[in-house]
């Protein structure tokens, strides 16, 4: 799965950089069809990707990790599913999770499972889904907010 976010990751970087060359490259020089004609006739800046200031802080990162630990067995120890999901559209509501889309799909053995996850950053909200087998047992619902942090750590009992 983090091979896939890898890929997205520099899909969007790749296009972010054609689009800043194509937006460089674009004619300047006022000789196309133009209605504006008034103002002063002052000649537009133009900068390049040289031009950029970026802080020795900012490494470029477009993900972040998650290290995501669940201890349930305080609340069961009986066989359990977990998903954990993008929550950023969905907003917890359960009915508008793209299940197919989660980063995890697994199980917990004893109420107990470690997950180590790579995110995208526009994942700004996860939510974790855990479904007990248990007769009548409603999911247990966790959401995390990444907050611009390169690393976190997410406790789930």
């Amino acid at each position: 799965m983090s091979t896939i976010v890898n890929k997205m990751g520099r899909i969007c970087l790749i296009l972010g950089l054609m689009i800043l060359i194509a937006a460089c490259n674009s004619d300047s020089s006022g000789s196309g069809d133009s209605t504006y004609s008034g103002g002063s006739s002052s000649t537009p800046s133009v900068q390049s990707v040289m031009d950029l200031e970026i802080s020795a802080e900012n490494n470029l990162d477009s993900v972040y990790s998650v290290d995501v630990d669940i201890d349930i067995s305080s609340i069961s120890t009986k066989r359990a599913f977990v998903s954990i999901c993008n929550n950023s559209d969905a907003k917890g509501d359960l009915s508008k999770l793209d299940f197919d889309m989660c980063f995890v799909k697994g199980n917990l053995e004893q109420g107990i499972g470690e997950f180590d996850l790579r995110v995208a950053n526009h994942n700004d909200e996860l939510i974790t889904i855990i479904w007990v087998m248990e007769k009548d047992r409603e999911p247990l619902t966790y959401t995390f907010s990444h907050n611009k942090q390169k690393e976190s750590y997410w406790l789930i009992n």
